[in-house]
C-alpha cells in the first residue's frame, strides 16, 4: 500500500463522498453526553468571561443557521431540520422562531414560531415589516398582516438563484448602513435572476446586493476569499467585509465592482486577516457591558475548531489589516458548533450553537446516524463583574426618537434605530431625519458621524438629499468623505453632475476615499467615468486601489474604448491611459500605444511605460521601435528580455549591429540585456562573443548567466563542452543553474546526472533549485530516476530530496522507487479505497494510539508532513503561501475515518482552494501548482515551487493533467503500522490551544 501524505490538503474538502448511505463508515458519533451540562463543563472561556445558556431545544431550537435581534429585544432565530437533504416521504418543516425573554433572567421562556414550513433556508433579515428569507432558488418577504405573531404572507422578491449546493445558497443577509440587502452565495452555485433592471447573473461564489425598494440587483463575482464566503459586516463607517467559509476576512469594497473580469479563482488577493481554521459570520464587539480591551474587535464563529475567534483591525492605506487575538471562547465538546454570534439588547455576545458532531455533507452520508437533528442552542457569554446594558424599547420609539437615538454611541442601538426608520412610512421617516439634522450641534464631535447616519435614511427610502451628501463630501474626516463618495455612486442616475463630483473625490488627500470614488465610477456606466477612475493612478496605489482600478477598466471597457476609438474620449494624463491599458491588456491596446509615443503631452516616463507595454503586447514591427529606444533607455533595456522570453518574438529589421555595439558597453546591466537577447533573438553571427561571455571567469556572474543560457540556444550542437564543466558547486548558484538549465534544453539525461552530482557538493537548502530546473522539464523525473538507478545518492540525500518532491507536486512512481531505494525502505503500490482497512485502523487509534509519539512521526523526515503543514509554530510552510491548511484543529472538524482516509487515500477529496494542476507548456516546460484561474482563455496557477502567480494562455499549453492533491508524494507509506496508528492518534487529537482530547 503506497500511502502519500500531503495527504491532510484534503481535508473537509469537496468531491465524491467517500461514504454512502447504504453501507456509512462511522464517524467520531455524539458525544456520550449531549446535555446542556455537559457541554458547560466543555467550555474553556477567556478570562473575565462567564457563559450560561439561553435557549436549547426545548425552546424549539434545532440545528440553528443564524439569528438577528429585533427593535423589541426579541431574538429571531432559523432552524432548520432537513438539511442537508430530505428523506423521499418528508415534508419540510423548518422554521423562523421568536425567543423572547420576559423575566430578563437572561434565559429565553417564550417561543413563538414566525413562520414553518420553510425547505432548508440558509439566511434571513428582518426588514419592511417582515422578514426577508433565503430559501433555494427565491428570495422571499414573509409578512404578519393581521398581528398574531405569524408569517400569514408570503411574497416571492425574486428567484433564479443557484443552488448548485445546500450550504453554498445565498446566505448571510447583512444591511448595509443606506439600506441595501447584501448576502453571499458559494462555489457552484449559477445565478440567473430576473429583475425590472434586466438579468442579474452571478456565477460562482460571490456576493450580492439589492437595493430592496428599486429591487436593483447587482452580483460581485468572488469578493469572499474563498469558495463559500458566508458573512458581511458593514463597520461603524459603513467599512464593508466578508467572510470565506475558510479562515479568511476579506476586504469587501475594492470587489464591488460588477464585471465579469475574474481576478483569481478564489478571490484572495483582497485578503486582510484570517482565523486558526474554517470558520464563518462577523461581528463588531461594540457594547458597554464589554470590557475596553475588546471594544470594536472583530468576532468569528469558528465552527471547524469550535471556538470564537477574535481580531482586531487597524486601517492599513485605502484598506484595513487584521490581527489575531486569544480565542475568546473553546470547547472540547466533540458537537459544539458556533455558527453565528450576535450582540444583544443587554450587551451580552450571543452564540447559536448548531449542535452537531458532523458539520458538512460531503464527508459523511446524508442519512448518517450521528446526524444530530433534535438539538440546538443559544449561549450568552457576558463579562464577569460588569453590570449589563439595557437597550431602549426601540420598538416603542417616534420617528423622533428614533433620530435621536442614531446619536447613541452603542452600535446596537444605532443599528436598531436605522431599521426602524427605513420602515417607517417615507413621509413620517424623513421629516423627522431633516428635523434632526437641522438640530444637530455644529461644533459636535460627532456631528459627521451623525449626518452620515442621517444619509443612509434618506438613502434607505431612496430619496436623494444633495445638500447633505455635498456636505459630507467636504467633512473633515476622511470617514465620512469616503461614505459620501459611495453614495455619489448610488445616486449617480439622479444628480446632475456625479462626476464631477468623483473627479474630486480621486484626487482626495486620503486613500480610502480614492478607493471610494473608484468604485463608484464603475456604476457610471458612461465613458467619461474612466477618466476620472483613471486620476487615481496619479497618486499612490496599494493593493486595493489597484485592485479596485484594474476590475473598473474592465467594467467600463464597453464605453471606454469605443469612445478612445473614435477619439471621442481625452484622459486627463497621458500616463492615466496608459494605467488603463496596462490594465486592460490585450493585444489590441497598442494602437493607442502607438498614439500616446507620438503625443507631445506624453513625459519622459510615460514614454518609457508606454514602450514597455507595447513590448508586451504589440507586433514585431513594435518591438523594433521598442528596441530602437531602448538602446539609448537603461530602464527598458533591462526588463525587454524578459518579455522577449516570454512572447518569443523577434523585432523586424536587423539587430545585429546594435547588439554588438551593447556588448561592448562598460555597463554590466547593457551587457547582460545583449546577452540575453542574443540568444532569444537567434543572432549566430553573435556566438563567438557570447560563448566569450560565458565562460569568462571574470565576468559579472548575471552577464555569464545570461551568456550561459544563450549559448545552448546560438550553438546546440556543439555548446555542451562548455557547459557541463560550468556545473560545479565551486561556480556558486548564480552559475551552475542557468548553466544546469541550458544542459537540460541540450541533453536531459546529461543534466540529470550532473545535477545528481551536484546535490552530493552543496548543502540541503540549495537541493530545491537545482531539482526544479531538471524537473520542469518533460520527462526530467524519468530521467532523473535513471540517473540515481545509476549513481545512487546518500540516503540522508534522498531524504531531503523526497520532502522537496512533497512540496513542490511531484509524484512520480519510479522516481519516489529510486528515493527509497536509496534509503532503503520499502515502498508498495496503493491499494484501492478499504472500508475495513478504515474501520480496523481507527480501532487501533482509539485503543492505542499514541498522540506524542505521532507527534514525532509528524516531525520526522520520512514523513514530510511539515514540508506542507502547520499546526501552531511547527511546521516550515510560510504563512503566505500555504501548500496545505493549518492542521492546528484538524481533529475538532473531522472525524477519525476521515482523517484516515485522507492521510491514505488523499486524492478521494480535495479540499477547496487546495486543488493543483500539472500543464506542460510548449516551450517543454512543466509547471505544478494551485488553480487560481481556469477560463477558456488562461489557466492561472500559483507555481507550488517558488510561489509565483502565473497564468498561461490556452494555446501555449500543450497538454494538462486532471485536478489532483497537490502534495501526494510523501513516504508515510513507508511507515510501519504502529507509526501510521500514531500520527494519526496525534492528528485526531488536533483540537485548538488547550484542547487535547
Amino acid at each position: 500500500m503506497r500511502t502519500m501524505l500531503g495527504c491532510v490538503v484534503l481535508l473537509g474538502a469537496s468531491g465524491a463522498s467517500p461514504v454512502t448511505a447504504q453501507n456509512p463508515l462511522s464517524v467520531s458519533g455524539p458525544e456520550a453526553d449531549d446535555s446542556v451540562e455537559a457541554e458547560l463543563k466543555s467550555f474553556t472561556l477567556a478570562p473575565g468571561y462567564e457563559i450560561s445558556l439561553f435557549a436549547d431545544e426545548t425552546n424549539g431550537v434545532s440545528n440553528p443557521v443564524c439569528m438577528a435581534w429585533d427593535p423589541a429585544g426579541r431574538l429571531w432565530v432559523l432552524c432548520t431540520w432537513i438539511y442537508p437533504q430530505p428523506l423521499p416521504t418528508e415534508v419540510a418543516n423548518d422554521k423562523l422562531l421568536i425567543l423572547t425573554d420576559t423575566d430578563a433572567d437572561g434565559r429565553a421562556d417564550e417561543t413563538i414560531v414566525f413562520a414553518d414550513g420553510l425547505d432548508m433556508p440558509t439566511g434571513f433579515a428582518l426588514g419592511h415589516g417582515g422578514a426577508y428569507v433565503g430559501q433555494g432558488s427565491d428570495l422571499l418577504h414573509l409578512t404578519d398582516t393581521d398581528g398574531d405573531g405569524r408569517a400569514d404572507k408570503r411574497h416571492v422578491v425574486l428567484t433564479g438563484f443557484g443552488t448548485g449546493d445546500t450550504h453554498q445558497n445565498i446566505n448571510s443577509f447583512t444591511w448595509s448602513p443606506g439600506g441595501e440587502l447584501f448576502f453571499c452565495q458559494g462555489l457552484h452555485t449559477f445565478s440567473r435572476v430576473e429583475t425590472p433592471w434586466g438579468i442579474r447573473r452571478l456565477d460562482e461564489h460571490g456576493s450580492w446586493r439589492l437595493r430592496p425598494r428599486r429591487l436593483d440587483l447587482q452580483g460581485f463575482r468572488r469578493t469572499g476569499g474563498g469558495g463559500n464566503p458566508w458573512g458581511i459586516v458593514f463597520a461603524d463607517w459603513g467599512e464593508p467585509f466578508i467572510k470565506s467559509n475558510g479562515p479568511g476576512i476579506v476586504e469587501l469594497l475594492p470587489g464591488m465592482v460588477s464585471t465579469e473580469r475574474v481576478a483569481s479563482y478564489w478571490g484572495r488577493e483582497m485578503m486582510i486577516g484570517e482565523t486558526r481554521m474554517k470558520s464563518m459570520i462577523v461581528e463588531l464587539a461594540d457594547s458597554p457591558h464589554l470590557a475596553d480591551d475588546i471594544q470594536g474587535d472583530m468576532l468569528i464563529a469558528g465552527y471547524f475548531a469550535r471556538d470564537i475567534n477574535r481580531l482586531s483591525w487597524k486601517e492599513d492605506g485605502s484598506g484595513h489589516r487584521m490581527e489575531n487575538r486569544p480565542s475568546l471562547l473553546s470547547s472540547s465538546h466533540n458537537a459544539f458548533r458556533p455558527v453565528d454570534i450576535r450582540i444583544g439588547p443587554d450587551g451580552a455576545i450571543y452564540i447559536a450553537d448548531w449542535f452537531n458532531p458532523i458539520i458538512g455533507h460531503y464527508q459523511a452520508s446524508f442519512r448518517h446516524p450521528d446526524r444530530d437533528k433534535t438539538h440546538g442552542r443559544i449561549w450568552r457569554l457576558v463579562a464577569s463583574g460588569r453590570p449589563l446594558a439595557q437597550a431602549p424599547a426601540l420598538d416603542q420609539m417616534t420617528a423622533a426618537a428614533l433620530c435621536e437615538a442614531l446619536a447613541s454611541d452603542w452600535r446596537y442601538v444605532r443599528l436598531q434605530a436605522k431599521r426602524r426608520l427605513a420602515d417607517l412610512p417615507k413621509a413620517e421617516a424623513l421629516s423627522a431625519i431633516t428635523a434632526w439634522v437641522g438640530s444637530l450641534d455644529p461644533k459636535s464631535p460627532e456631528l459627521e458621524h451623525n449626518l452620515y447616519e442621517a444619509l443612509g435614511v434618506f438613502e434607505s427610502h431612496e430619496v436623494v438629499n444633495e445638500p447633505l451628501l455635498k456636505r459630507l463630501l467636504r467633512a473633515e474626516d476622511h470617514h465620512a468623505r469616503a461614505y459620501a463618495t459611495r453614495v455619489v455612486g448610488r445616486w449617480h442616475d439622479r444628480l446632475a453632475d456625479p462626476l464631477d463630483l468623483l473627479a474630486e473625490c480621486v484626487n482626495d488627500r486620503h486613500p480610502r476615499v480614492r478607493l471610494e470614488a473608484v468604485v463608484a465610477c464603475s456604476d457610471v456606466r458612461e465613458p467619461r467615468s474612466m477618466f476620472v477612475a483613471a486620476q487615481a493612478s496619479d497618486h499612490p496605489l496599494d493593493r486595493f486601489l489597484e485592485h479596485a482600478l484594474t476590475q473598473t477598466s474592465h467594467a467600463l471597457a464597453p464605453y471606454w474604448r469605443p469612445a478612445l476609438e473614435k477619439g471621442e474620449l481625452q484622459f486627463a494624463r497621458p500616463e492615466n491611459l496608459l494605467y488603463v491599458l496596462r490594465a486592460f491588456g490585450g493585444a489590441d491596446v497598442a494602437a493607442q500605444l502607438r498614439a500616446l509615443l507620438t503625443s507631445e503631452t506624453t513625459s519622459a516616463d510615460g514614454r518609457v511605460q508606454a514602450l514597455d507595454l507595447l513590448a508586451r503586447v504589440g507586433t514585431p514591427d513594435d518591438l523594433r521601435t521598442v528596441f530602437d529606444h531602448a538602446i539609448d533607455e537603461p530602464r527598458l533595456l533591462r526588463v525587454l528580455p524578459a518579455i522577449v522570453e516570454r512572447r518569443r518574438v523577434r523585432p523586424t529589421g536587423e539587430v545585429h549591429t546594435q547588439l554588438t555595439g551593447l556588448l561592448g558597453s562598460t555597463d554590466s546591466a547593457t551587457r547582460f540585456a545583449a546577452a540575453r537577447l542574443a540568444g532569444l533573438w537567434q543572432q549566430v553571427s553573435l556566438v563567438t562573443s557570447i560563448q566569450e561571455l560565458a565562460v569568462h571567469e571574470r565576468e559579472q556572474a548575471e552577464v555569464r548567466a545570461a551568456a550561459i543560457l544563450s549559448l545552448a540556444e546560438l550553438a546546440p550542437a556543439s555548446a555542451l563542452p562548455d557547459l557541463r564543466p560550468l556545473i560545479d558547486a565551486e561556480h556558486g548558484p548564480m552559475i551552475y543553474l542557468p548553466a544546469l538549465q541550458a544542459v537540460s534544453r541540450l541533453d536531459l539525461p546529461a543534466a540529470a546526472t550532473d545535477g545528481l552530482g551536484l546535490i552530493s557538493n552543496v548543502n540541503g537548502e540549495a537541493f530545491g533549485p537545482i531539482l526544479d530546473v531538471i524537473l520542469r522539464r518533460h520527462e526530467g523525473a524519468a530521467a532523473l530516476a535513471r540517473a540515481l538507478d545509476l549513481q545512487g545518492v546518500a540516503a540522508d540525500d534522498a531524504k531531503l530530496i523526497s520532502r522537496w518532491l512533497s512540496a513542490s507536486g511531484h509524484d512520480d512512481d519510479a522516481l519516489i522507487d529510486s528515493l527509497a531505494e536509496a534509503m532503503g525502505i520499502d515502498i508498495g503500490r496503493e491499494a484501492p479505497f478499504s472500508e475495513e482497512f478504515v474501520r480496523d485502523l481507527a480501532l487501533e487509534v482509539r485503543a492505542t494510539g499514541n498522540s506524542l509519539a505521532g507527534s514525532q512521526v509528524f516531525l520526522s523526515s520520512l514523513a514530510s508532513c511539515t514540508a506542507c503543514h502547520m499546526v501552531g509554530g511547527s511546521g516550515q510552510a510560510p504563512a503566505s503561501f500555504h501548500k496545505g491548511p493549518k492542521l492546528g484543529a484538524v481533529g475538532a472538524g473531522l472525524s477519525l475515518e476521515l482523517i484516515i482516509e485522507s492521510v491514505v487515500w488523499p486524492q478521494r477529496q480535495i479540499k477547496e482552494g487546495y486543488e493543483a494542476m500539472t500543464i506542460l507548456t510548449e516551450s517543454g516546460e512543466v509547471v505544478s501548482g494551485f488553480l487560481t484561474m481556469d477560463s477558456p482563455k488562461t489557466v492561472g496557477l500559483r507555481d507550488l515551487t517558488t510561489g509565483e502567480l502565473r497564468e498561461f494562455s490556452i494555446d501555449t499549453i500543450v497538454d494538462r493533467g486532471p485536478k489532483h492533491s497537490p502534495m501526494p508524494s510523501g513516504f508515510t507509506n513507508a511507515l510501519t503500522r504502529e507509526e501510521l496508528r500514531d500520527l494519526i492518534a496525534y492528528l485526531d487529537g488536533l483540537e485548538g490551544p488547550g484542547i487535547d482530547r
